[in-house]
């Protein structure tokens, strides 16, 4: 059972012309594909827009999925519904913001879409806002443009109300002030849904070891990035082995134990290894990794167990 911690599928189908419903060979993510690939959950993100509008027609977008697929998603609000989609085989769907700038100031809009479902939110999508500064980049090479801002006064605030609502803190995209920011305010665990072992591949996007020992201390997680260019930073998707995503892996547990990772794709969002092409194929490196050093204890816990742990942990 896979609870994926990242999707854009969202954004994808706004793009692409293809159904959620269909298998297609065109992105990443649809309903026959997360079931090939033995996902119980995964979160679906919103993508941060340029105005309030956009975001709610993102909202829009999602719960029009929801109702479309009422025989096949659920709705996750609490961690009790991953029970219910197993016992009523239906797939999870959290609803994730990939940016804050649809929040105000005094966060009354952040409490409705608190209303509405949303359970998870980054800060910052690689930019700056009211509340933070994300870890802005040069997609093609990899070059740092990071800026010595972290958390505004509003910003701590924001994180000190997420926490009291019971929405979970993402720092994937924040840039590295923000990020201690972050750990000086919360008080709950926190996670970066999709990002790998800058030791590894020393992309801007990438945590250093400092910083994952500091999630860990927080009892959150880390998700796994299938992105190409956040795995290696001098192979191609045709060369990407199943051995490099295993090397983050193996990072991360080196530094902090089993307890703190997990996967978050960024399928439909990213240039992802031909060895792992879509959402279908994460049994391929779930048997990888079985035949390769980990338990079974220890990849039920990769697969799922330790975001469901941050969930129960944030979540009221």
């Amino acid at each position: 059972m896979i609870i994926d911690g990242h999707t854009d599928v969202l954004w994808a189908l706004t793009r692409e012309n293809r159904k959620f419903s269909e298998e297609s060979d065109i992105g990443h993510v649809d309903l026959p594909r997360l079931r090939k690939g033995n996902v119980q959950a995964a979160f679906f993100a919103v993508f941060p827009a340029m105005s309030d509008f956009e975001i709610y027609k993102g909202v829009d977008q999602w719960f029009s999925l929801i109702e479309d697929q009422d025989n096949n998603l659920l709705q996750v609000k609490s961690a009790e519904d991953i029970n219910k989609c197993k016992m009523k085989n239906k797939i999870g769907a959290v609803l994730h913001f990939e940016g804050s700038g649809g929040i105000d100031s005094e966060f009354l809009t952040l409490k409705n879409y608190y209303r509405m479902g949303l359970r998870s939110i980054g800060l910052s999508w690689s930019n700056v806002n009211r509340f933070a500064t994300g870890v802005t980049f040069n997609m093609l090479s990899g070059e740092s443009f990071e800026q010595d801002r972290g958390l505004t006064e509003i910003g701590k605030e924001l994180v000190k109300e997420l926490n009291n609502l019971g929405i979970i803190v993402d720092v994937s995209h924040l840039n590295e002030k923000s990020f201690w920011d972050v750990i000086d305010q919360t008080s709950k665990p926190i996670i970066a849904s999709h990002s790998n072992a800058y030791s590894i591949c020393n992309h801007p996007r990438n945590l250093k070891d400092e910083q994952i020992r500091a999630i860990a201390e927080t009892n959150g997680t880390i998700g796994l990035n299938f992105c190409v260019s956040f795995l290696s930073s001098d192979k191609k998707k045709d060369q990407i082995l199943l051995e490099d995503l295993k090397k983050h892996i193996d990072h991360i547990v080196e530094l902090v134990g089993i307890n703190h990772i997990g996967f978050g794709s960024d399928f439909d969002g990213a240039t992802v290894p031909d060895v792992l092409k879509d959402v279908s194929y994460y049994p391929v490196l779930v048997d990888y990794l079985g035949k390769n050093g980990y338990n079974q204890e220890d990849i039920q816990k990769i697969e799922s167990q330790n975001l469901l742990r941050v969930m129960k942990e944030v979540w009221k």
